[in-house]
Formats: C-alpha cells, sequence, structure tokens
C-alpha cells in the first residue's frame, strides 16, 4: 500500500487531508511540526511514495526545507506543495514537485494526489 507523508500545521487541514487520503486506500503518516515530520523521515523516507507538504510551518524550518530533506533520504519520492504563496515555488522548491494552490477544495487534491501514487486510478 503506498504511504504518503502529510505535513501541515494546522489540525483541521491536517486531518481533512489525511482522512481523504485513507479512504482512497493510502497509508498516511501524519506531522504537525517540522520537528515531527523531520523525526518520520529519517525513520520511514525509505517507505514513503509521497510528500505533501505545506510550505508556512509556522516557527522552524519550511516545507521546502521538509522536501529537501526528504528527497535526500529518498531520492524518487513525489512532492506536492500546498500554498497560498506560489511566487516561492521556482526558487525554493525541489525538482519536479507539484502545486496546489490554497484554497482548493479536497477533491482537488485527491484528484491530483491519488494518481500519483496509485497510477491505475480512475478520474472522477
Amino acid at each position: 500500500m503506498p504511504q504518503v507523508l502529510i505535513v501541515d500545521d494546522e489540525p483541521a487541514i491536517l486531518e481533512i487531508i489525511q482522512e481523504a487520503l485513507r479512504d482512497h486506500g493510502l497509508e498516511v503518516r501524519a506531522a504537525q511540526t517540522d520537528r515531527d515530520a523531520l523525526s518520520l523521515l529519517e525513520e520511514e523516507a525509505e517507505r514513503l511514495s509521497l510528500l505533501v507538504t505545506d510550505i508556512n510551518l509556522g516557527e522552524g524550518v519550511t516545507g521546502f526545507d521538509i522536501a529537501r530533506k526528504a528527497r535526500a533520504l529518498n531520492p524518487a519520492l513525489t512532492v506536492v506543495f500546498i500554498t497560498g504563496n506560489v511566487q516561492q515555488l521556482d526558487r525554493f522548491g525541489v525538482d519536479g514537485a507539484l502545486l496546489v494552490e490554497k484554497p482548493f477544495a479536497v477533491q482537488e487534491l485527491i484528484e491530483k494526489v491519488v494518481p500519483l501514487v496509485k497510477p491505475d486510478t480512475p478520474d472522477h
């Protein structure tokens, strides 16, 4: 089963995304802080298929930092950034990352993310 790590400092957004991805048959790990995300990456990066991270994580490192660390541990990892500030992506993001701009409907995120880890999933 594909494994996904979601990183967002807003508990409500984290929970909604987590539930939606689980409903689509994905195994989901979640982190609300940069520290939790980095710890999970150290333990499980090789098992992850996808990282979905907010860029602005409040205090500490950014989603860009999380993505760079994740790619250092698992170069094949697919990265999706969720943010309201799209200007920074080209400058600070990782190669091949996708972007879902906030605000977004959960179904929009699902339609972009699920086929990345379950390519045989039909479009809705």
